[in-house]
């Protein structure tokens, strides 16, 4: 099993950063390894969301199951795809009027042995530079 997790006090507000993370469909302009992504369905405080992860030219879709608390958190796990399990979190925690705490993991695994192999240095490193992708689209949004 792979993963990673940070958690970083960012200078937008908490509301800015889940605003960014539930625009899923926005991904693919701020996010290289997202090539497309949509929203199948939503209601209430759930939706679940299709996107198409490229892998160095190896393009793979997966969807997921993405359960929230308005300005507060997002749970993600795997319905299906290429992972064989695949969970990510993420926390936001107003500190101020202009700035939050936000806390995000996750953690996968993938089916295939040698997709893996292609894969998981790829999704590792996007991982690592999913809270700054993010921080970045949402500082721009506000300005």
């Amino acid at each position: 099993m792979h993963g990673f997790e940070e958690t970083k006090i960012l200078s937008c507000s908490a509301e800015a950063m889940f605003d960014v993370v539930m625009d899923i469909e926005a991904y693919p302009e701020f996010l290289p390894w997202v090539s497309d992504a949509k929203i199948l369905s939503k209601k209430n405080t759930e939706l679940t969301a299709e996107l198409i992860a490229d892998f160095a030219g190896l393009k793979k879709s997966f969807s997921t199951t993405d359960r929230f608390v308005k300005n507060e958190c997002v749970e993600i796990k795997l319905v299906d795809g290429p992972f064989r399990f695949l969970e990510s979190f993420w926390s936001f925690e107003q500190i101020s009027d202009v700035s939050c705490k936000v806390h995000f993991s996750i953690e996968f695994k993938f089916k295939n042995p040698l997709l893996a192999v292609v894969a998981t240095p790829i999704f590792t490193t996007a991982c690592k530079t999913m809270v700054h992708a993010f921080e970045r689209r949402a500082c721009a949004m506000k300005s």
